[in-house]
């Protein structure tokens, strides 16, 4: 008589965790890659980057005893990352803020650009559709030039642009985050959009009718 098939294994038993034990020697060449692109992606800088993946290990072996295995090790690590990057926006909108002016003293104005009486666009000035980046290259070039122009914005409007748009936090929880009023937040991503403009049409990556 053949023997009966074995029975599939159970559910796990209550208390029991879904998830391995964290095994911090490994942290590092599992994940340090890994996080160290996301934060590249979401800082201005390599270092910064870096300080952000050292901060995020450090921050984990702290909170060892906290993790009930309810995540994997990888989930919990870049939940972590997240609130360092957090921390990081935070740090950067208490920075002193820098003028327009002071940040490009010989070119374009905010009044250049838009009506004192009503705010609208000039209509010299105003943007028209832009050149769509068509294969790899184009693209990856894109995402390069954008961040650069990203890391030249003033902290705070740097901040606010980087969790709207790249974190992607609704603006209730950035004004709470940065301590920001609607209206500051407002004109805050109004003016980071105005100069990240201009500065990819410097690189060539925007066109004027």
């Amino acid at each position: 008589m053949p023997a009966p098939l074995a029975a599939p294994p159970g559910p796990q038993g209550p208390g029991q965790p879904p998830h391995p034990a964290p095994e911090p020697r490994q942290w590092l060449a599992r994940y340090g890659h890994e996080l160290y692109r996301y934060a590249l992606a979401r800082v201005a800088g390599a270092d910064a980057a870096e300080e952000l993946v050292q901060a995020t290990l450090l921050r984990a072996l702290q909170a060892l005893g906290n993790f009930r295995g309810e995540a994997s090790e990888r989930t919990w690590l870049f939940a972590i990352l997240k609130r360092q990057i957090l921390d990081y926006y935070r740090r950067q909108a208490r920075r002193p803020e820098v003028s327009l002016a002071e940040l490009a003293p010989e070119g374009p104005t905010e009044a250049d650009f838009f009506e004192e009486a009503n705010g609208h666009w000039r209509a010299a000035q105003a943007p028209t559709s832009w050149q769509t980046a068509d294969g790899a290259l184009e693209q990856a070039e894109l995402q390069a030039a954008l961040h650069r122009c990203q890391a030249r914005l003033p902290a705070r409007h740097g901040a606010v642009f980087a969790l709207r748009f790249v974190e992607e936090l609704p603006a209730e929880e950035i004004c709470r985050a940065l301590s920001l009023s609607a209206a500051n937040y407002w004109v805050i991503i109004h003016r980071a959009k105005l100069q990240l403009r201009r500065c990819l049409e410097q690189h060539g990556l925007g066109r004027r009718a």
